[in-house]
C-alpha cells in the first residue's frame, strides 16, 4: 500500500538537537534493503503495472540521488537479468493478486541476516488480516523464494563491492539524519503509548526512490519480532532532500526527518491495536465507503482502506501527542494544522477524548487499552458530519 508522503518545506525549527546514542536508538541501512531496491531499479522496464511511474522514477532521481546515478552506471547493463525480471513478476504480482505494495517486503529483508549471510535470524512467515490463511501461506512461500534469488545475485555479482566503494556516502547519510532527530523522542513516545520495543532503528536508503520536491520524501514502518517476545522496530527512509553539493547526502532536513521516525515508528505501535479491534472498526467500514471519505483518503495518500484510514488518523494523533510530551508545542501546533488540511478529520475529536486517557493512566495502562473509547468516535460518526468537514478542508 502506497505509503506516506509529506511536505513540510515551509515549516522552520530553531531546535538543534540530536538524538542521544542509547542501546535502544540507532541510524544505519541495510544492505538488503538496499540489494532489494536495485533490484527494483533494474526492474522498471518489465513492470505490467506502474511501469510509467517506475521509469520516471529512474528518470528523475538519478540526476540528483548519488547512490542511484552509481548504481545504474555500474548495473545497468543487468536490465534485462533474471533478477529485474523475477522483481518486476514480485511487484506485480503482489498488486494484482493480492493488493500490495513492496512495502511488503521489507519485514521480511530484515527477517533474514543481511546478505551475504544466507540464514534467516528467526522463523519468518507473512501475515495479513485481510487475507485469507491461504493467501498468506502463498505470499509466504512467493517472499521467501525472491529473497533466496536475491542473495544469490548478492554473492553471484558481487554486490557487496558497491557498498564498500560507497561506505563514506552512507555513512555519511546516517550522520546527516541522526544530528536532525530531537533527544528523547523514543521515551516520549514510549511514555504517550505505555509500551517498549527492543530497539528503534533508521534504515537510510540512498537506492530507494521518490522523486523529491519540496523535501518530500518517503517512509515505510516495519518491525521484527524475536524471541520472549521483544521486537525491534524500523523506519525505512528516502532521500528527502536533492543532493546538489558534495556535502549534502539527501537527509539535511529537521521536520521531514523528524516527522517521518515519529510516524513510522508510530505504526509498530498503532497498527496492532487496531487490527485487534477489528471487528468494531467494522462499523465504521460503511460510513467510510458510502461517504465521500474514501476517495478522498485514497488521493491524499493512497488510504483506500477503511482499517488504514483509523490506523492514520491515530498515528497522527500520536506524532502530536509526542510532540507536546517534549514541550515543542510549535511542532504539534504545525502537525495538527497541517493534518486536518490533508483530511484527517476525525483529529479534533480524537484529541480531545485523548485527555481521558491521559488523566487516567491508572486505569489506562497503554494506548492499547484505550483504543475501544478512541474508535468510538469512528462508529458514532455519519455520512453528513464526514462530508461536511471534508468540504471545510478545501477552505
Amino acid at each position: 500500500m502506497k505509503k506516506i508522503v509529506a511536505v513540510f518545506a515551509v515549516l522552520i525549527f530553531t531546535l538543534h538537537f540530536s538524538q542521544k546514542k542509547t542501546s535502544k536508538f540507532s541510524v544505519s541501512h541495510n544492505r538488503n534493503v538496499e540489494t532489494y531496491f536495485l533490484a527494483e531499479i533494474l526492474s522498471a522496464e518489465h513492470r505490467k503495472n506502474n511501469k510509467d511511474f517506475e521509469l520516471y522514477k529512474i528518470k528523475e532521481c538519478s540526476v540528483y540521488q548519488p547512490i542511484v546515478k552509481k548504481a545504474l552506471e555500474k548495473y545497468g547493463s543487468f536490465k534485462n537479468s533474471e533478477m529485474a525480471v523475477l522483481t518486476a513478476q514480485i511487484n506485480d504480482i503482489l498488486l494484482e493478486k493480492y493488493g500490495l505494495g513492496n512495502d511488503a517486503l521489507m519485514k521480511p529483508l530484515l527477517y533474514h541476516n543481511e546478505f551475504p549471510a544466507d540464514k534467516w535470524i528467526t522463523a519468518y512467515s507473512f501475515n495479513d488480516n485481510k487475507l485469507t490463511e491461504t493467501q498468506n501461506k502463498e505470499v509466504t512461500s512467493l517472499i521467501k523464494n525472491y529473497i533466496s534469488k536475491l542473495h544469490d545475485f548478492y554473492v553471484k555479482e558481487n554486490i557487496g563491492e558497491f557498498f564498500k566503494e560507497n561506505k563514506d556516502f552512507y555513512k555519511s547519510a546516517e550522520a546527516e539524519y541522526n544530528k536532525q532527530i530531537p533527544s528523547g523522542f523514543t521515551e516520549a513516545m514510549e511514555q504517550f503509548y505505555g509500551e517498549k520495543f527492543n530497539t528503534y532503528t533508521i534504515l537510510v536508503s540512498p537506492m530507494m526512490m521518490w522523486p523529491i520536491e519540496d523535501n518530500e520524501g518517503r517512509g515505510i514502518g516495519t518491525a521484527v519480532d524475536l524471541k520472549l517476545g521483544a521486537k525491534n522496530i524500523y523506519e525505512i527512509a528516502s532521500p528527502f532532500v536533492r543532493v546538489e553539493k558534495p556535502e549534502q547526502f539527501g537527509y539535511d532536513n529537521q521536520f521531514q526527518a523528524r516527522f517521518l521516525s515519529v510516524h513510522e515508528f508510530g505504526h509498530s505501535f498503532v497498527n496492532k491495536e487496531v487490527y485487534k479491534n477489528n471487528a468494531r472498526i467494522e462499523k465504521f467500514k460503511e460510513l467510510f465507503e458510502k461517504s465521500n471519505l474514501k476517495e478522498t483518503m485514497i488521493k491524499t495518500g493512497g488510504y483506500g482502506d477503511y482499517q488504514t484510514c483509523v490506523a492514520e488518523h491515530l498515528v497522527r494523533l500520536g506524532e502530536i501527542q509526542t510532540a507536546r510530551i517534549q514541550k515543542d508545542f510549535e511542532r504539534s501546533k504545525k502537525l495538527e494544522e497541517y493534518h486536518l488540511k490533508n483530511n484527517f478529520i476525525f483529529l479534533p475529536q480524537l484529541e480531545e477524548k485523548i485527555n481521558e486517557y491521559e488523566n487516567n493512566r491508572a486505569k489506562y495502562k497503554t494506548f492499547g487499552d484505550f483504543v475501544p473509547q478512541l474508535l468510538e468516535i469512528f462508529e458514532n460518526s455519519n455520512i453528513e458530519f464526514i462530508n461536511d468537514a471534508l468540504k471545510k478542508t478545501k477552505k
